[in-house]
């Protein structure tokens, strides 16, 4: 099958005995065919630059996805809902009309991505898991808050808005100046582990970071108000106000 193909390079050659050693990309879903009896493959050359075995997979796994959660069950349905999703990522992109099985390797990258974002805006259940090392990292946390999703394991149920940078439980969350705050979503289970576990910890197992919004953003998905920006700002201008008569007073007395 087109979604089983394999990609690597040779490391070493043994003519007298016709053995190769290869470095295979996906060594993990090797092994799986292994399990499943299958022993033969055919070896063809490729070029680093063309879609790797990964990508394909993963293009194919979320095709998949999207056509189950659409109801799209025959093979034909399938085929002509995969054309639509190339044909309106082409027409979005720029990209001329490609094939996944030797598209180059940068063409499947944003298709992935592509496909990433519309389960994103439809709402389409995938497996989350596979954005680890395959999505950029920033625009992952950055959908999953405005889409209210968590960061970590991808539910959408009792999703929180976390502050990386602690808060403490001794503030009132509602009246926070996020725009000082790196922020993710996270669901109710994932955010009692970050406090179990710590911050560092939690992000050395999750490989990501919260990231901090712009004032458009942080409006447009509910989290403030332009109103609240203001009194907030203008708290800062009376606080720095302060501290400058204080340091001036400090001065004086020191003279």
């Amino acid at each position: 099958m087109e979604n089983e193909r394999f990609s690597g390079h040779l490391t070493n050659v043994t003519i007298d005995k016709d053995l190769v050693t290869m470095k295979i990309d996906d060594f993990d879903g090797l092994i799986n065919l292994f399990r499943k009896g299958k022993i033969d493959f055919d070896i063809i050359p490729h070029s680093k630059d063309l879609i790797s075995g990964i990508q394909r997979r993963k293009a194919y796994a979320m095709i998949r996805d999207i056509c189950e959660y659409q109801g799209y069950v025959q093979v034909f349905e399938r085929e002509k809902q995969k054309k639509k999703l190339k044909e309106e990522f082409c027409e979005n992109s720029g990209y001329q009309m490609f094939s996944l099985s030797d598209c180059k390797k940068d063409v499947a990258t944003q298709f992935i991505s592509f496909l990433v974002e519309y389960c994103f805006e439809y709402d389409v259940p995938f497996q989350f898991k596979d954005l680890v090392n395959t999505f950029d990292t920033e625009r992952r946390v950055y959908l999953c808050l405005l889409h209210r999703r968590c960061t970590a394991c991808g539910v959408t149920k009792d999703i929180q808005i976390n502050h990386e940078d602690t808060v403490g439980s001794g503030n009132n969350r509602n009246h926070l100046d996020h725009r000082q705050h790196r922020l993710e979503a996270l669901c109710a289970n994932c955010h009692a582990r970050f406090h179990h576990i710590g911050a560092e910890s939690f992000y050395e197992e999750q490989h990501f970071h919260g990231i901090k919004l712009s004032d458009e953003m942080l409006i447009s998905m509910k989290l403030m108000s332009r109103k609240q920006m203001q009194e907030f700002d203008e708290q800062y201008k009376r606080e720095e106000m302060e501290q400058r008569l204080i340091s001036g007073a400090e001065r004086r007395e020191t003279r």
